[in-house]
């Protein structure tokens, strides 16, 4: 549905996206995730027509936008604020647009109705927009990017500002609203959650390049980068060399002693990379359990997540390492202790690039020096 080859866009000096391509394919939930500034905005403003880009090419159902004006592009877009009109009702403002595609009386009449309660806001037709909640409003925005049935969808973090309830409720909104639609979002964030939860593919983005796309379960598991590793979900990441490989174990030499890895590609003696390892990974004293990572280490401090506890443990005084405890479990540890630690190396993920912007080295990336 979407294809984007070679995406350069500069603001005078500042290059915001730098040669960029990838594919969407119909009917995905696409969602595109990384820090302010990365250029997510920037992107989908080239997508919708509504920003010009210096060069590269853009494809959207097989066309070639190249000065394709917005409204000849069958997209909608939801911007962060919803640049909802203040003096319309709900009704005008969602049949605004099926009224500037010369739609009749009783088509815009049914169209909105269906739109409402498809968005669960059936009966609010004669309200005012300040008479509506912040997540009233959000749905007004998202009826009115719907009611036209565009192919494409483009919601740039449509619910960043909203409190964490309503966060949470409309992500299950709309990952229901994509199910019965069937049309192709594209979705920008800076949370994770919201990328692992909604995503069927997953774009991580930093400073106009790509660092990584794939299914949330790779980027997860099986990251590229120090900054996709650490940027969609917690790590724990620790610098190291290779010393050797047995079997199918990488041995990789840190300062907090060896750690192994399962092997994941080809890797020379002496490669300087990140041993990551997420925090629910690394459990605390389980004695049942034999892990091919084993250290200890003495209970700093801890962080309380309600159904579990992030506990840091301080390593020989070097490293911190992070540990997901279930809250039940965490109750019955005490601060100063020194607990065993482990974890199998198959959770392990060895990372050789900090990112795929060049000049930075891995301690610069994992300690922000």
């Amino acid at each position: 549905m979407i294809e984007v080859k070679d995406l350069v866009k500069y603001y005078k000096e500042v290059l915001a996206l730098n040669k960029i391509s990838f594919e969407v394919n119909e009917g995905e939930f696409f969602v595109v995730i990384g820090p302010s500034g990365c250029g997510k905005t920037t992107l989908m403003k080239i997508l919708a027509g509504v920003l010009e880009y210096n060069s590269g090419e853009v494809y959207i159902n097989g066309k070639n936008m190249k000065g394709v004006p917005p409204h000849k592009r069958d997209i909608s877009l939801m911007f962060e604020s919803y640049a909802i009109f203040p003096h319309m009702k709900v009704f005008d403002n969602i049949a605004f647009g099926l009224r500037m595609m010369g739609k009749d009386k009783d088509f815009i009449k049914r169209k909105v109705t269906e739109v409402l309660e498809l968005v669960g806001m059936s009966g609010f037709e004669n309200r005012s927009p300040y008479e509506l909640s912040g997540g009233q409003r959000q749905r007004l925005a998202l009826a009115r990017a719907l009611v036209v049935e565009p192919p494409v969808l483009l919601l740039d973090e449509p619910i960043s500002h909203l409190d964490y309830q309503l966060q949470r409720k409309m992500m299950e909104d709309f990952k229901v609203l994509h199910k019965k639609t069937g049309g192709t979002f594209v979705f920008t964030t800076h949370v994770q959650e919201q990328a692992l939860t909604l995503a069927d593919t997953v774009m991580v983005m930093n400073k106009g390049v790509i660092e990584q796309t794939g299914k949330p379960r790779e980027i997860y598991l099986a990251p590229k980068t120090v900054f996709a590793a650490r940027f969609v979900g917690d790590i724990n990441l620790i610098p190291g060399e290779v010393v050797s490989k047995d079997g199918d174990i990488y041995i990789v030499n840190t300062e907090i002693g060896e750690l192994k890895s399962l092997a994941n590609g080809e890797l020379p003696a002496g490669a300087k990379l990140a041993y990551g390892i997420r925090p629910e990974f690394v459990e605390v004293e389980n004695k049942t359990r034999v892990h091919d990572n084993q250290l200890k280490g003495k209970f700093d401090r801890f962080y309380y997540f309600g159904n579990y506890v992030e506990c840091i443990f301080d390593i020989k005084g070097k490293v911190e390492v992070k540990s997901a405890v279930p809250t039940k479990k965490a109750v019955d540890l005490r601060i100063g202790k020194e607990y065993s630690l482990g974890w199998n190396s198959n959770n392990a993920a060895l990372l050789e690039k900090p990112s795929v912007i060049e000049g930075l080295n891995i301690e610069e990336v994992i300690y922000g020096k």
